[in-house]
């Protein structure tokens, strides 16, 4: 990830140009709040065509998808991987849409920021009518629930510096694909004031690349946004996925 477009995106952090103290409607924003996929015209869930979908044969299906929500609601970054069997098709057109979709931005000490949003969509067909969902975690009890929580997001906050990003050196190879990722699952435990106090290395995929280790490097270093559920902040376990990709998948438009 270590490229110019990423280093770009870093400088425009530590300098602030990017990050702005009031919302569009000019109200004041609140001290802390993560990305949230919304609700608006351009979001993912209604950018998503789930009669397109329906006409290429996707029945029941979940895909996870990462991106970078920047100060604006716009995303960089985007990847969908991973899913349930049969999710192809699902996979395909959540990755298309999500390059389109604007989110409402993370903010911290009232301004907006930029987040990692780790989310799911789940697509089913029942009765002939589909029905689709985006959740901003990837918790299997929770997906199961359907409850209304949000993961803890890393963000990167004006003014502080982080050590390790000018230079990410992450292990690639023919592994590693944009529909194969490289994958780390962690279990991560984030304070309602956004502490990391625990992260630990579940599995790797594919093992012994040292892909677990680079990318634990990287989320110590990060600011966090604590897990949120019913609206409210929450301490507890949660699990989540980081993704490698080749540095040459960045420069894709």
């Amino acid at each position: 990830m270590c490229t110019a477009r990423f280093a770009w995106i870093v400088a425009t952090i530590l300098f602030g140009s990017l990050a702005a103290p009031f919302g569009a409607d000019g109200e004041s924003l609140p001290d802390m709040r993560p990305a949230l996929v919304g609700s608006g015209r351009g979001s993912l869930v209604n950018l998503i065509d789930t009669q397109a979908l329906i006409k290429r044969g996707q029945q029941h299906g979940a895909v996870l998808f990462r991106c970078l929500v920047q100060p604006s609601g716009q995303t960089a970054y985007q990847i969908a991987y991973g899913g349930t069997p049969n999710s192809d098709v699902l996979r395909l057109e959540v990755r298309h849409k999500l390059h389109d979709a604007y989110f409402i931005p993370a903010v911290y000490n009232h301004h907006n920021t930029f987040a990692w949003f780790y989310g799911t969509v789940t697509f089913s067909v029942i009765d002939g009518k589909p029905h689709l969902r985006v959740y901003a975690n990837q918790e299997k009890s929770e997906l199961a629930q359907g409850s209304d929580f949000i993961t803890p997001q890393s963000i990167y906050v004006t003014g502080h510096v982080y050590n390790r990003v000018p230079r990410m050196k992450y292990p690639f190879g023919s592994w590693a694909t944009e529909d194969v990722p490289g994958t780390v699952e962690f279990e991560l435990t984030v304070s309602t004031n956004g502490q990391l106090k625990e992260i630990h290395i579940v599995q790797e995929n594919p093992p012994g690349k040292g892909y677990g280790q680079n990318a634990l490097g990287d989320l110590k270093e990060f600011t966090w946004l604590p897990a949120y559920k019913n609206g409210r902040p929450v301490e507890m376990p949660t699990h989540l996925t980081f993704t490698f990709l080749p540095p040459d998948w960045y420069w894709k438009p």
